[in-house]
């Protein structure tokens, strides 16, 4: 190991690197290397009965660590500005985690913008393009196919479950036939038929729950319904 020729070294990478805009070069070659000093620096011991060689030792071994991972940091800091700005990187040029960092971040903002523009319709113009050329516009526009299809089915049944509900209700319904006292309203039965509006003298047959509310109202009153009255009421015309 020699520490002056690895210490110049990375010395010359981290000054580059912090006085280019651009990524410098560090392959997964160079960031081993890099890795394999550092880790042999800090796993060695130097004997402390020199004290000056002990010393020197320890000044080096705090700058191997500050530079390599400041050079880290500001390479991790360029790699998310250029993804930011969707700029291209030489990849070949960057670590494996590095290539993996910068494809995750544009994979995620490319995925981001389009998501945004297809949500807020802010490029509504070009919003069928997007949706045709792309694995989001594809994956949306499937999603809007299987949320229409869900709700058709959701109103199918609902529709079919009220409309059975309604026709089970009528079956069970009972009748009752009464004379109103006052001039009443419109009403809706529980048939969900419509009745009325009723002036006082009028009768009719509605639901009997109806009837019920309406006599206590004092809006009715209940005829009680014999054979004599129905074979005269199948004579007359009923409200």
């Amino acid at each position: 190991m020699d520490l002056k020729r690895d210490y110049d070294k990375l010395y010359q990478h981290w000054l580059n690197e912090f006085e280019k805009t651009d990524l410098t070069e560090l392959n997964q070659n160079l960031f081993i290397q890099y890795n394999k000093i550092i880790n042999s620096i800090n796993n060695h011991q130097e004997s402390s009965d020199d004290d000056l060689r002990f010393q020197v030792f320890e000044t080096y071994k705090q700058k191997f660590n500050f530079m390599f991972n400041d050079l880290l940091k500001m390479r991790e800091l360029k790699i998310i500005n250029s993804a930011l700005a969707l700029k291209d990187i030489t990849i070949v040029h960057v670590s494996e985690a590095e290539k993996l960092l910068y494809q995750s971040l544009i994979s995620s903002i490319k995925g981001f913008k389009k998501v945004r523009a297809i949500s807020s319709f802010e490029e509504s113009e070009n919003l069928e393009e997007l949706l045709e050329s792309d694995e989001v516009g594809e994956t949306v526009q499937q999603d809007k196919i299987e949320t229409t299809q869900v709700n058709t089915i959701i109103e199918n049944k609902a529709f079919n479950k009220s409309e059975l509900i309604s026709e089970q209700s009528k079956e069970k319904i009972n009748y009752s036939l009464i004379r109103f006292l006052i001039n009443t309203p419109p009403l809706v039965g529980i048939d969900l038929l419509n009745y009325g509006p009723f002036e006082k003298e009028d009768i009719a047959y509605i639901p009997t729950q109806n009837a019920k509310i309406l006599i206590i109202e004092k809006f009715a009153e209940k005829i009680a319904i014999t054979e004599t009255y129905l074979n005269f009421s199948s004579n007359s015309s009923l409200k």
